[in-house]
């Protein structure tokens, strides 16, 4: 089991986490972060998630809406 499926459980059972996803992933690079590694791309979103006082896994579900409609 890799570490998105470990932060997916995670947000299942009630914790706000950020899984990075394909859609994650696409929505960084569209913005110019295009060679984080999993840990560091899912840091930026905790930090940014943070920064704008919103739930990590609040921040997750937005962006993987906006990009899973955009597609």
């Amino acid at each position: 089991m890799g570490p998105k499926t470990v932060d997916y459980i995670g947000n299942l059972v009630g914790r706000s986490q950020v899984a990075v996803d394909v859609h994650l992933r696409a929505f960084a690079a569209d913005a110019g972060v295009s060679s984080l590694r999993y840990e560091q791309l899912r840091a930026a979103y905790e930090q940014t998630a943070a920064l704008l006082g919103h739930e990590p896994g609040g921040l997750e579900h937005a962006v993987w809406r906006f990009k899973s409609h955009s597609v």
